[in-house]
């Protein structure tokens, strides 16, 4: 019986590809492809002609911090910080350019004729508009998994994006 067990964890294990770019909800420490954040975030960027971002240390703690409080209750709260912030969940595993893609899909509410950020209006298209904010120079980011299940991302932004009455770009 030990030996049909022990085969049967063999197996089980070798069907699983394991990536060290994606996360993983059995790992207790998912980690993050810093390079893979900044690259997403500058493809967005660079289609509207805006800056690259960079990565900054500091917001990656921040965001950290963040992610691990958000994942004991797994709830969408933002800090209310001096940050920009976007934040995703997702009930798998999830890596860096799925949740970038996911927040970018918000283009197709966002204005590009008139970038200005309005209150009320702008709200369905604030994770891209953050994604591509011209003024936002660093950006940090962390991902916690969720007690019942799932991922938590936030990623942080200085200085913050969706300024009322200011440009994306």
């Amino acid at each position: 019986m030990k030996v049909l067990l022990f085969c049967l964890t063999v197996i089980a294990l070798l069907s699983f590809r394991f990536d060290p770019v994606v996360n993983s909800l059995d790992s207790e420490n998912p980690t993050i492809d810093t390079t893979k954040i900044v690259e997403r975030h500058n493809y967005y960027r660079q289609k509207v002609g805006a800056p690259d971002i960079h990565w900054s240390e500091e917001l990656a703690a921040y965001a950290q911090a963040w992610a691990d409080k958000l994942a004991k209750n797994c709830q969408l709260q933002h800090s209310n910080g001096e940050y920009g912030e976007n934040i995703y969940w997702h009930s798998d595993v999830s890596n860096e350019e799925a949740v970038i893609d996911y927040w970018a899909e918000e283009e197709k509410y966002f204005n590009h004729k008139n970038t200005t950020y309005i209150s009320g209006r702008s709200h369905k298209s604030g994770h891209y508009s953050q994604v591509i904010w011209a003024k936002s120079t660093k950006v940090g980011a962390g991902v916690a998994n969720c007690k019942g299940g799932g991922q938590i991302w936030v990623c942080v932004y200085d200085p913050a994006g969706n300024v009322i009455g200011e440009k994306a770009y």
